[in-house]
């Protein structure tokens, strides 16, 4: 038989661990419902310190009274119910009231059946995680092999229709300066059909062309140094003939004057070229388009207004996307597929730059590119002092 002052000892070891230790809601409460006080992980669960609160604070009542109240009037049977957490969150727990003395023990916890089974369900769940990953890991692969297909398939697709299509349009002009003078109007009508959409099939085809070259990863920027002005000016010759044939007037408003740039030059023509483009296009017969370049920041702005419709805020948000369109038609009726913009955007963004627009409502559109001060080149000196080169 053990020894008085054993017990005593033993009964100290094990109310330290139950205050201190244990993952049980331990709660010595007064007769009349007063938290006297709360062990280690009935505070930490709680998130208050509980001492000298009611203990009907950390329930969630119920409409038949009192939670607490009923705990402590059945002594020795054990009930759910739902407490209060730090988290916001409700818990249930299985408590049971003891007496001891003048004093209630209250004990919560949480049942160990549904624990097991719990942890079973997240096992099972996070098994079936883990082969739906697997199962992700290799459809996605697959997916990368056909576009990879795809890319490959566009490329060599458009490279043969290129020539052709730059056959049909070169005969189309050669037979218009030509043979205009002997041809009728409705013949020139028509040799004037064959130029335009061989133009735009020519057009479409070098865009493939480009989607397929920077999907395939393949988009490399040869740097150099440029004036500004030395970046439109092959745009403006390039759009000069569509633009007469309409009377559309392009004008130029470019400053800084000789600031130089340090980028791929050709890809950024390309980029004017197609603003530029886009603008005749939508500006009406006689009507004027300019094109632009401000200080903006540290780096520099570009940009192409013109005198058309304009767009929405819905297709703004969707104009640099490839393939997503304007929403609207060509002149010809023909719906725009949206590659030039997106292609633009992927060279702008090479350049560390952000593609912009804007459209006041029935004030035409502005659409550009900002590119950051690391894409301006340092002025010569005689351009500095006010020099002509």
């Amino acid at each position: 038989m053990e020894a008085p002052d054993s017990n005593i000892a033993i009964a100290a070891a094990g109310w330290h661990f139950l205050c201190e230790r244990a993952e049980i809601l331990v709660l010595r409460v007064s007769r009349e419902g007063a938290i006297l006080h709360a062990n280690r992980h009935a505070v930490e669960l709680t998130g208050i310190p509980l001492e000298g609160e009611p203990l009907e604070h950390i329930f969630l009542g119920f409409a038949d009274g009192p939670v607490g109240r009923r705990l402590l009037d059945r002594t020795g049977e054990t009930h759910l119910a739902n407490i209060r957490t730090a988290n916001g969150l409700p818990e249930t727990l299985y408590f049971t009231a003891l007496p001891a003395g003048d004093e209630m023990v209250l004990f919560g916890q949480t049942d160990a059946q549904e624990q097991v089974r719990l942890r079973k369900e997240v096992l099972a769940l996070n098994h079936e995680m883990g082969n739906l990953s697997r199962e992700l890991t290799q459809k996605n692969a697959e997916l990368a092999w056909l576009n990879a297909q795809k890319t490959q398939f566009l490329g060599m697709a458009t490279h043969d229709l290129r020539k052709p299509a730059g056959l049909i349009l070169s005969y189309a002009e050669m037979l218009e300066e030509e043979a205009s003078g002997t041809l009728r109007e409705d013949h020139l009508h028509l040799l004037d059909t064959i130029r335009a959409s061989a133009e735009r099939m020519k057009r479409v085809i070098e865009d493939f062309l480009d989607v397929a070259m920077i999907e395939s990863g393949k988009l490399n920027l040869d740097m150099g140094v440029a004036a500004i002005e030395e970046l439109v000016k092959s745009p403006l010759l390039l759009v000069s003939k569509s633009a007469s044939r309409r009377g559309v007037v392009v004008t130029t408003d470019l400053a800084p004057a000789g600031q130089r740039l340090r980028v791929d030059g050709q890809k950024l023509e390309q980029v004017i070229t197609n603003l530029l483009s886009n603008a005749v296009e939508q500006s009406p017969d006689g009507a004027t388009v300019q094109v632009g370049s401000r200080r903006h920041g540290d780096g520099i702005r570009f940009f192409v207004t013109d005198a058309g419709k304009g767009f929405s805020e819905e297709v703004r948000g969707r104009l640099f996307t490839a393939f997503a369109g304007t929403g609207g038609q060509k002149r010809d009726g023909e719906r725009s597929i949206g590659l030039g913009l997106a292609i633009s955007r992927r060279i702008v963004e090479a350049h560390g730059g952000t593609m912009m627009a804007e459209s006041p409502p029935g004030k035409g559109a502005t659409v550009g590119f900002i590119l950051p001060a690391q894409c301006l080149a340092p002025m010569r000196s005689d351009e500095q002092n006010g020099g002509v080169r």
